[in-house]
């Protein structure tokens, strides 16, 4: 992973073969970031996407294999009940017949490049639990 910062936003490149949620975690352990909204796109050669049950409370997973482009990925980035750094962020993934899948992201291995802008928040963001939802949700 490769990143600079600008005095407010941060600029991130993963290379090929990188894990994103590694790179998050390096990320936190190497900056000062407290939380912050990020955008990304580049490609992936494998994807764990997720959709929420609410009534169920629980996520169903499914991990796609084969390179895809990252056609959008955004979110934000926050820090949990126990300090953890944790991201939350939604995907767009494109395969070579044009055909599109998508969901909440859990992690994924990066194709040739990953290109991430993250603007950071002049507040460190926060989760808390929520028993409603069976989510961590934003604390404001």
């Amino acid at each position: 992973m490769n990143f600079m910062f600008d005095g407010f936003n941060d600029i991130i490149r993963l290379e090929k073969g990188e894990r994103l949620g590694e790179a998050m975690e390096q990320l936190s352990r190497e900056t000062s970031v407290r939380g912050g909204w990020l955008n990304g796109l580049g490609g992936a050669q494998e994807v764990t996407l997720g959709f929420y049950d609410l009534e169920k409370k629980e996520y169903h997973w499914q991990t796609f294999t084969g390179l895809r482009e990252v056609l959008s990925l955004t979110g934000n980035l926050a820090r949990d009940d126990n300090d953890k750094f944790v991201f939350h962020l939604h995907g767009v993934f494109g395969d070579p017949q044009f055909q599109t899948i998508g969901g909440h992201v859990k992690d994924l291995i990066v194709g040739a490049t990953l290109e991430i802008f993250l603007h950071r928040t002049y507040k460190p963001l926060n989760r808390k639990s929520d028993n409603t939802t069976g989510l961590h949700l934003l604390d404001i």
